[in-house]
């Protein structure tokens, strides 16, 4: 991989990589960096990916680290461990190097006299046997001066001082330099002179030590020189030579790969006229493309006019291809799948996703990678290739997306440009979708089936459901695109006859195919056919349907029956309570035995003369009515979702719909408010009454049913006591009326006012 493309990897990463407490963006990413093939050790030029390596700085630290030893073993001929270097540079080892010291005043040391601490130090036996005595009193000094020259955060910030301790340090330091024999140590001791100068906020000194001591030095190459180089430029920042400062810190990162974050960090212009001179520095148009490279990353820069710029000055500069692919990240992040992202307004209120002037930053930059593409100067003409088709397919151009990708994938893309390339000619496939029939449910059957596939691009499903289910909605499959979106529990609460019926379409097992099959397998389970025959039923029920409700029910396999729950109907309560467990002596009923008893009780009741049977049976349909609506404790007999502050909005708006937005229910909450159906027959049960106390009771419970519905209604004006009335007017010397006056509030609150 190109050396520059490597380090333009880290240029974005300082300023890209900083915390945000934004809600995450929830879209479809695909676009994979990877192919810019650029050293991972770098880091990340893109938020997104920051996660894959960690702290910006901490990565630095790291870098700095590892290339400082890795030189130290390059200057010791590879015959010393890296491992032992590190833990006598880096480790609390200030007693080992002052006993290596004293060891080596011995005229006949070696390293056989070393202590048991570093006698298997390889490192240590070196510097004792080739009697490396100004090495060892260098990493001495360093362990000194190190406290003192740590920095805070990143670029060049100084730490807090001990101006005394400092400045002997330094003054002592330039009498070692002076003494000093190895012109590398010499370098070494250098840059620790101008960090503790630097640190101290001495520049006019950092420059003077700069002209003192480097020419008295004549080092072989080293990463030291870049060292030595960053603490001049931010001296000369300092000291207001902007445009020098950022010229030496744009050959920093370049050369540099361990200070390159702190670089660029440090990099500031902050006039026009500065940036010319800063440019007028520069030997050749190479150097001038860099300058406009590391402005690009400004958050205020014009991304494409620095494109362009850099591709005049030199059109194969490799740091164009993760310039270029930053865009198209961020244009994928705006425009892939937005009219039909479930969560685009989202997005949009939360990341301003898409941005105002996403379209327009995409015809630009269309443009531009057009004229590289046919102009071919660039350095990798496949990926402006990969760029172009990607430009098309965000622009819903997909007839030329696919020209596009067709002519890259002539090009015989390699490794990860051609997974990039096959992904992509995918989601374009996805996104050209206005119709669909069982061979293209049964291709993404077999796709989506891929499980590696599914984990290299885990947008990938999300992607292909989201445009099925729109395309579904816009074709008037209402219910498969409610199923795929939000699941089959979000139907549940809110069920519509046609989603329910679509669905059942789809698990017959003659018309259903392998995309149907998993797709309720997915979403409702592994038994669908019993699930949807529940609820279907179970909407029957709602609208009082007893008869069609059980005929579906009773499709369910009756060793299956008991899981869709068992009800003990016919428990009396004067004071509702949703929450109440009726007696365990009681018999339980699934839901088709019960409506069969239900229907079993009416029957006798319309057939009997014996008024106490008809009025008993009539009650008790009643009350199994009453026990499975929103205000029974078997609610969950005629409704799947029960929400506490549901009776509240009904009784703040007028309504007979009775469905309500809720976090849980995407398609809304329907609830089973309607009394009708109880209070019918709580009346037939006062009607044929036998007795006064059995009259009472019943209108009791049919002046319960009325309370409700006037609630629920939302309706406005007088309570309705219709029942309450007739209760204190008729049957006031009832055991029962007794009885309601203590139990029930409501009733007590009637009678006393």
């Amino acid at each position: 991989m190109p050396r520059l493309l490597q380090l333009f990897i880290a240029l974005l990463l300082p300023v890209l990589a900083k915390a945000d407490c934004t809600p995450a963006f929830r879209g479809y990413q695909f676009l994979n960096p990877d192919v810019l093939e650029y050293d991972s050790r770098l880091g990340p030029f893109y938020r997104a990916f920051t996660s894959r390596y960690g702290d910006p700085e901490k990565l630095e630290r790291e870098a700095r680290k590892n290339d400082n030893l890795n030189e130290w073993y390059e200057r010791y001929c590879e015959q010393v461990e890296i491992a032992d270097l590190e833990s006598l540079i880096y480790g609390n080892t200030t007693t080992q190097l002052r006993d290596l010291l004293r060891l080596l005043d011995r005229k006949d040391a070696t390293s056989s006299g070393l202590k048991a601490n570093l006698r298997n130090n390889s490192f240590a036996r070196h510097l004792v046997d080739y009697k490396c005595t100004e090495v060892i009193t260098y990493l001495l000094f360093a362990k000194r001066a190190e406290p003192y020259v740590t920095s805070r955060g990143t670029g060049f910030k100084k730490p807090q001082t001990d101006r005394v301790a400092m400045e002997r340090l330094i003054d002592e330091g330039l009498d070692i330099f002076k003494s000093t024999e190895s012109h590398y140590v010499r370098l070494r001791y250098a840059y620790q002179l101008l960090r503790l100068a630097h640190y101290l906020g001495e520049y006019d000194y950092v420059l003077k030590l700069y002209d003192y001591l480097m020419p008295k030095i004549e080092a072989n190459s080293s990463l030291i020189y870049d060292w030595i180089e960053g603490h001049r430029a931010g001296a000369l920042q300092a000291k207001g030579d902007y445009a020098t400062s950022a010229y030496i810190f744009s050959r920093i990162f370049e050369r540099c790969p361990s200070k390159r974050e702190s670089a660029y960090a440090s990099f500031k212009i902050k006039t026009d006229a500065q940036w010319q001179a800063a440019s007028n520095l520069c030997a050749n148009d190479h150097e001038r493309a860099m300058l406009h490279v590391m402005r690009a990353q400004n958050q205020r820069a014009v991304v494409l006019e620095e494109l362009r710029t850099i591709y005049e000055l030199e059109p194969a500069n490799t740091a164009l291809e993760p310039l270029v692919m930053r865009e198209l990240l961020e244009l994928e992040k705006d425009l892939l799948g937005e009219d039909f992202n479930p969560f685009a307004k989202e997005n949009k209120r939360n990341n301003n996703r898409p941005r105002s002037n996403a379209t327009a930053r995409l015809v630009e930059l269309q443009a531009f990678v057009n004229k590289v593409v046919v102009e071919k100067k660039s350095a990798n003409p496949k990926l402006w290739l990969l760029a172009e088709a990607t430009l098309e397919m965000l622009a819903g151009d997909y007839f030329y997306a696919r020209e596009s990708f067709a002519r890259l994938a002539r090009e015989r893309p390699q490794d990860t440009m051609a997974e990039q390339l096959g992904i992509l000619r995918e989601v374009t496939n996805v996104l050209a979708l206005n119709r669909i029939n069982d061979s293209v449910e049964l291709y993404y059957f077999d796709l989506l089936a891929d499980l590696e596939l599914r984990e290299q691009y885990p947008d990938l499903r999300p992607l292909v459901n989201d445009k099925l289910e729109a395309v579904y909605r816009a074709n008037g499959r209402e219910g498969k695109a409610a199923l795929l979106q939000y699941g089959f529990d979000a139907i549940q609460k809110n069920p519509d006859i046609t989603a329910v019926k679509e669905m059942q379409a789809m698990a017959d097992s003659l018309l259903g195919n392998r995309f149907d099959k998993a797709l309720l397998a997915d979403r409702v389970g592994p038994n669908p056919i019993d699930d949807i025959n529940d609820l279907l039923g179970t909407f029957y029920l709602q609208k009082g349907q007893w008869e069609t409700a059980l005929e579906v029910f009773q499709r369910v396999p009756s060793a299956r029956r008991d899981s869709y729950g068992t009800y003990a109907p016919f428990s009396k309560q004067f004071n509702d309570r949703v929450q109440f467990r009726p007696s365990a002596a009681l018999t339980r009923y699934n839901k088709v035995e019960l409506l069969e008893r239900l229907l079993e009780l009416e029957d006798q009741a319309r057939r009997t003369t014996n008024d106490t049977i008809a009025a008993r049976n009539f009650f008790n349909i009643g009350l199994a009515h009453y026990s499975m609506s929103y205000y029974g404790y078997n609610w969950r007999m005629g409704d799947y979702f029960r929400s506490g502050s549901s009776g509240l909005r009904a009784a703040q708006r007028r309504t007979t719909d009775w469905v309500f937005p809720h976090v849980e229910a995407p398609l809304g909450n329907r609830e089973n408010m309607n009394m009708d159906r109880a209070s019918y027959y709580f009346e037939r049960a006062l009607e044929r009454a036998p007795g006064r106390e059995a009259a009472a009771e019943a209108a009791f419970f049919a002046a319960k049913c009325q309370r409700n519905m006037h609630y629920a209604a939302g309706s406005p004006g007088q309570r309705p006591f219709t029942y309450f009335r007739l209760l204190k007017e008729v049957y006031f010397d009832t055991e029962f009326y007794q009885l309601a006056i203590e139990e029930c509030r409501t009733f007590a609150w009637y009678v006393g006012r």
